[in-house]
């Protein structure tokens, strides 16, 4: 796990910039205090802060090359397939002069080209700059677990592992992807908050060469009806096992985040057969939705080394300024991330296991039951579109509906795209809504928000599931897991998302017929646990609107005040009066939270930035 930065151009003077590849590694050292390195070539410079996990020694340091120095790359994640391609490439003649799973990729690269990424089995984000040819690749993982971004200025192109390397603090904010945060409470790729900053999608490669960019996806999603049947118990159990040997190699102490839920625990249970002496981890926070005690139980019971962290309101409020200063975008999410991860590279950790993935692949959130509900909800309301139009206008009025999920939910119905469908129940502002406060929005109501529309004649599973891998995934849990992880130098492996168990879990998802839910996932693991899915889901849950009708509530309320002070252009008085309705319970806190953020966000970051209101 590490930073990756870089600049491409036509020749070394085309690479010198406002931000030169040393600077940017700077500003990605959290993310790698171990070992830093930049090349630079006749038109290529590369960039690397590295944080040891496999191969310790500075042999395995980076930027790395093949055994002529002529193809060299800066990388980001694991390779879990590492060995087997080593093995095979070793065959063919190639040398090897590290341990470090890195060295496969120029290796892979000299057989395949840009091709090598469907070669590879991991979470990744890397570079290749291949000199003979003047050829750079960028290229990202299937699902986007690792985060690559990247800037194209006429015939200069420059990458990095987060937002904030490739840009100065006064470069303009793209009032879009503002938008894009306070509709959703995340920043929909492949934009960014940055003006002329994207994200590369996941599961695509980019190939920079003469100066053009071409971008292509090497792992489309599977096409929908492959199987009429849900896959067997032990072909998901196989893939599961396989993932967690394969995600316990490491040269660094290695743990796992344990709550009390279905996937966590599955993981546990299969962490402890495979490596016994492995230490779960709980968070214990002193709240309602504080699970420490469960999850200690159930690591008792099944055999495991189980550590509690206890983390103090004070200490949590104390660090919500450092907090937004490792925020690399805005995020409504991300704090638990943030409090969780330094709390357990505090305790020793340099890895962590963690179950995110598990509520996509095997519908374990509320969206799998109300999104298609909620479709079927607007196929009766556009057949009385007066009744459906004057019940929206008459919730809009009541104090107690106002900005209700409620009244977003029943906007979508009569609208009828299952996306907005999505949208509302994931959402936090409704367009007209934000209108009201932030005028300026009004130009991006016609955007498209969410990716990858639901299709007719699919299963609802496989419908919702596609939505959130493609929306909620990406752009909320795992842009915030990898930024807040690595702002304390800790790599978070996800085993659920390994390729195998993906590749399943999407068949089942898939399926003609039968269910596929969390029960799947426990039989195929160990079926006594199965009381896990009858008990109600929880979720370590920060209690943010305490906080913010308590002990932040000045440092909240001033910051969304702030937002009328800013060139976004936001309205003073209707912010006042979402305020008040938040503190008089008509307004949810998420929303209230959200604009809070965003102020404490522009703030600290952004403070003489120039909104772009258009692109």
């Amino acid at each position: 796990m590490c930073g990756i930065a870089g600049l491409a151009g036509l020749d070394r003077a085309a690479l010198v910039g406002s931000v030169g590849v040393v600077d940017m590694v700077g500003r990605l050292r959290h993310r790698g205090p171990d070992a830093d390195g930049t090349r630079t070539f006749g038109r290529c410079s590369l960039g690397h802060s590295r944080l040891r996990i496999i191969d310790l020694s500075p042999l395995a340091d980076q930027p790395l090359a093949n055994e002529d120095d002529s193809v060299w790359t800066v990388f980001n994640g694991e390779i879990y397939n590492f060995a087997e391609l080593r093995s095979a490439l070793r065959r063919t003649g190639h040398q090897f002069r590290s341990e470090t799973d890195t060295e496969v990729l120029v290796h892979l690269y000299e057989e395949y080209g840009p091709g090598l990424a469907r070669h590879l089995r991991g979470m990744f984000a890397f570079a290749i700059w291949d000199d003979p040819r003047q050829r750079l690749v960028l290229c990202r993982d299937r699902l986007g677990i690792k985060p690559l971004y990247y800037r194209i200025d006429g015939e200069r192109l420059s990458f990095a592992s987060e937002v904030r390397a490739l840009v100065e603090p006064t470069a303009e904010i793209d009032a879009a992807a503002i938008h894009g945060f306070l509709r959703l409470g995340w920043i929909p790729g492949p934009g960014s908050i940055r003006s002329g900053v994207s994200e590369l999608p996941p599961g695509h490669i980019l190939v920079w060469e003469r100066s053009r960019a071409t971008i292509s996806r090497y792992w489309p999603m599977p096409e929908p009806g492959i199987d009429d049947d849900p896959p067997e118990a032990d072909e998901l159990g196989a893939a599961l096992l396989d993932s967690m040997q394969r995600h316990l190699v490491a040269d660094v102490p290695i743990g796992l985040f344990l709550s009390s839920g279905v996937d966590s625990v599955v993981l546990a249970r299969l962490a402890g057969r495979v490596f016994p002496g492995l230490r779960t981890y709980t968070v214990a926070f002193n709240h309602a939705s504080d699970e420490s005690g469960d999850a200690a139980r159930i690591a008792a019971g099944l055999g495991l080394e189980h550590t509690v962290v206890r983390v103090g309101e004070a200490d949590a409020l104390a660090a919500l300024h450092r907090f937004v200063d490792d925020m690399d975008q805005p995020t409504v999410d991300g704090l638990n991330s943030w409090i969780i991860s330094r709390a357990v590279r505090d305790a020793g950790l340099v890895v962590a296991l963690s179950g995110l993935g598990g509520d996509e692949l095997f519908g374990g959130y509320s969206t799998f039951r109300h999104v298609p509900r909620l479709v079927r909800a607007g196929r009766i309301a556009r057949l009385a579109p007066p009744l459906a139009n004057g019940l929206v206008g008459a919730m809009g009025w009541s104090e107690r509906l106002g900005h209700s999920r409620g009244r977003r939910a029943l906007e979508a119905m009569v609208d009828g795209h299952p996306g907005d469908a999505y949208g509302s129940v994931r959402g936090l502002f409704s367009a007209g809504e934000l209108a009201r406060i932030w005028p300026a929005s009004r130009e991006f109501v016609d955007r498209e928000l969410v990716a990858a529309p639901l299709e007719p004649g699919r299963s609802t599973t496989a419908q919702v599931g596609d939505l959130e891998i493609h929306n909620y995934l990406p752009f909320q849990l795992l842009r915030d897991t990898d930024c807040m992880s690595m702002a304390h130098a800790l790599e978070v492996r996800v085993p659920l998302l390994d390729d195998s168990v993906v590749d399943v879990a999407l068949r089942g998802q898939r399926s003609a017929s039968g269910t596929w839910d969390k029960n799947r996932l426990i039989d195929a693991v160990d079926p006594s646990l199965r009381y896990l899915a009858d008990r109600p889901k929880k979720t370590f849950t920060l209690p943010i609107d305490d906080w913010m009708r308590g002990r932040v509530r000045d440092m909240a309320e001033d910051a969304v005040a702030s937002l009328s002070d800013s060139p976004l252009g936001f309205d003073r008085r209707e912010l006042t009066n979402l305020w008040h309705g938040y503190l008089g319970g008509r307004v949810g806190w998420r929303p209230a939270w959200s604009l809070a953020v965003l102020g404490m966000w522009l703030d600290q970051h952004a403070r003489r930035a120039t909104p772009v209101l258009s692109s």
